[in-house]
């Protein structure tokens, strides 16, 4: 019952946010916010649930993005097509860079992963006719229902719904028996096959569903902007997306959440009068304090803290 009163409490404050301001940026801000949510929880599931390593889950979110600019641009298509079309190229993608996971860990796999993120963002800028290159890609359409273009605080709500269908679906799969073996080839993968377990299944399936949500936030990511470019796709943004699932908790379910939404937001908060310039050496320095002081990341903090406000019992289980 207390945890059903949880899950209420997260579906109202997504309800009622847009309710409590006009401020245009601020929702904007908001809807970038659950984006990130999204990509980071698809980490967390990669690396803190699977034990896997990407560092170009920005490579994914282009695909994405541009699979679904192109599709409803170039082709005419609905939006919903555009962003499934999206999310499956992605999915692609993902099953095609988890071979390499099958013999090679931690630094190799790495290595792997940062060579596809630029692989990925070099044909961003050379596929000019499809891409538009370093000029840009136009004209994306915004979200509408018939010819009613959505608000930014519609949009949130439809976000904010997408997040926590994918937080759900990560709960399933953490109760079920295929996320008990996941669990078992983080803590070691030699084992886990020696019980009969296919790790190579495993780590397939991890990457796959990283990789999904990293193009569905890339597909939401491009009608919300109305333009790409490729700034939004470098190295840069993966080790960004990273910091969101670290500082949240890798071993957490609300760690992309706490992550994608906190980093989202921190720099906004430092750029006030006299701080332009260095608002973002501060957000570094927050997130180098973060990750040595609290090692497990904030999503467990604000789980203890929900705990004592609606006197939850604790689980017994510490991890995903």
């Amino acid at each position: 019952m207390k945890k059903l009163i949880l899950i209420v409490g997260a579906i109202l404050l997504i309800i009622l946010f847009p309710l409590f301001t006009n401020n245009m940026y601020h929702l904007y801000l908001m809807n970038r916010a659950l984006i990130h949510s999204i990509l980071a929880t698809g980490l967390v599931f990669l690396t803190g649930f699977a034990g896997q390593i990407s560092l170009g889950q920005a490579g994914f979110y282009a695909i994405g993005a541009y699979t679904s600019a192109y599709f409803t641009v170039r082709l005419g298509l609905p939006i919903p097509i555009g962003v499934i079309a999206g999310v499956v190229l992605s999915v692609v993608a993902g099953f095609l860079l988890s071979i390499p996971s099958f013999k090679l860990k931690a630094f190799f796999l790495s290595l792997v992963t940062i060579a596809f993120g630029q692989i990925v963002w070099m044909l961003v800028i050379n596929l000019t006719p499809i891409t538009g290159g370093p000029y840009g890609f136009f004209g994306i359409p915004f979200y509408s229902v018939g010819n009613n273009m959505l608000s930014y605080g519609q949009v949130f709500w439809l976000f904010g719904g997408i997040l926590l269908v994918s937080v759900f679906i990560m709960y399933r799969i953490k109760h079920s028996h295929f996320g008990r073996a996941m669990l078992a080839m983080n803590d070691d993968d030699v084992a886990t096959e020696t019980c009969g377990i296919s790790t190579k299944k495993l780590k397939i399936a991890a990457f796959g569903f990283s990789a999904g949500l990293a193009g569905l936030a890339g597909a939401l990511y491009a009608h919300l902007a109305g333009f790409l470019s490729p700034e939004p796709f470098t190295f840069f943004e993966s080790s960004n997306f990273v910091a969101m699932a670290v500082v949240g908790g890798l071993r957490h379910m609300s760690g992309g959440v706490v992550g994608g939404i906190g980093l989202t937001l921190l720099p906004e908060f430092l750029r006030f009068g006299g701080w332009e310039n260095y608002y973002l050496m501060v957000t570094s320095l927050i997130v180098i304090v973060i990750i040595i002081f609290v090692p497990m990341g904030l999503g467990p903090i604000l789980e203890n803290l929900f705990r004592k406000v609606f006197k939850l019992k604790r689980s017994n289980t510490k991890t995903l």
